[in-house]
């Protein structure tokens, strides 16, 4: 399990989505200490989790976004 997890790559999407939402979500991840980005992404792995379309054992993919996360993992 763990090395599809790894091999599995990030898409880019475009959505239409509430310009509140947008608004909402900014503020929810700015209050969580992480990019909205992470934070939907977070959220909407949870609630994929719930309603069955992912497994409940399954496991997000790590930070592979680079960054001050991604200088970390390499030290």
């Amino acid at each position: 399990m763990f090395f599809q997890a790894c091999s599995m790559p990030r898409k880019r999407r475009s959505y239409k989505i509430d310009e509140r939402v947008i608004d909402a979500v900014a503020r929810a991840a700015q209050k969580s200490n992480m990019s909205a980005n992470k934070y939907l992404e977070n959220l909407l792995f949870m609630h994929s989790k719930q309603i069955g379309e992912l497994p409940m054992d399954a496991e997000p993919l790590g930070e592979t976004r680079g960054g001050a996360n991604q200088a970390k993992a390499h030290a």
